[in-house]
């Protein structure tokens, strides 16, 4: 009985890790391309240090920003995933260094609109230093215009 269980309990476990992939698979095309295919990449040795998460108001040629945007930040090659904004405020910009050129580099860039598309760089950049440094930062970002759509 024991050994009909346990082929049960084995079968169900590779249907669900094969779900799984077929699942992940399928949600990569909706993936934004991101910039780490370029030919001076070098990854980091070792483990990669724990990313930072940014937050804070941002503003577009004065005023509040609009709810919805799209915000991003960029390294040299590691990037962080689109984070969608509330108005004036944006939420969730996670990244951290993915080279050794994102190291020796160390500036964030942070950016309204999509890769792909139309984007404007904020007037704010980070210095990477992961001493003595939260991973949660607030930075407030403000952007010269909107994107052209």
């Amino acid at each position: 009985m024991n050994v009909i269980k346990q082929n049960a309990f084995l079968r169900f476990g590779f249907v669900a890790a094969f779900l799984m992939i077929i699942a992940v698979a399928g949600c990569a095309s909706d993936v934004e391309p991101t910039p780490y295919d370029r030919e001076d990449f070098t990854p980091m040795a070792g483990p990669p240090p724990f990313p930072i998460i940014f937050e804070g108001k941002f503003t577009v040629d004065g005023d509040p920003g609009p709810a919805d945007s799209t915000i991003y930040a960029e390294f040299i090659h590691g990037g962080s995933p689109r984070s969608t904004t509330f108005k004036g405020e944006y939420v969730q910009v996670i990244l951290g260094p993915v080279s050794e050129s994102d190291l020796e580099h160390g500036v964030i860039s942070f950016y309204l609109g999509t890769r792909d598309g139309d984007h404007v760089k904020a007037n704010e950049m980070w210095d990477w230093d992961t001493v003595a440094k939260p991973t949660n930062q607030v930075l407030d970002l403000t952007f010269d215009r909107f994107p052209e759509s």
